[in-house]
């Protein structure tokens, strides 16, 4: 598997853990539904800012979408938001996931 597909897969299985849809991420990342499922099939390369929005959204490292070990999804994903009725815009959320993201590091830098 290529590291498109690798990524392609990674971000489609964060999505579904999260319970967004497609639509909710491609209009988060300004794309159409269609070029953000082209993402995940990895037919399409992820652009490196996408992948750093999406990261922030999840609260996860940009890394964890390159990791092919699956058991590492549960521990990155312990302090992300799941989806929960509708949600207009994610720019918050993300903002927010940023915020928790920034005080665990601090929090382990004090330890």
């Amino acid at each position: 598997m290529d590291t498109k597909e690798i990524i392609g897969k990674n971000i489609a299985e964060f999505r579904k853990r999260l319970k967004y849809s497609q639509e909710d991420i491609s209009k988060y990342l300004g794309i159409s539904q269609p070029a953000y499922a082209k993402y995940e099939k990895g037919e399409t390369m992820i652009p490196m800012e996408s992948i750093e929005k999406i990261a922030e959204l999840y609260n996860v490292a940009e890394y964890d979408f390159m990791e092919e070990n699956k058991e590492l999804f549960q521990t990155s994903l312990a302090c992300a938001f799941r989806k929960e009725g509708s949600i207009a815009d994610l720019a918050p959320i993300a903002e927010f996931q940023k915020i928790i993201r920034n005080y665990i590091m601090m929090c382990d830098e004090l330890d």
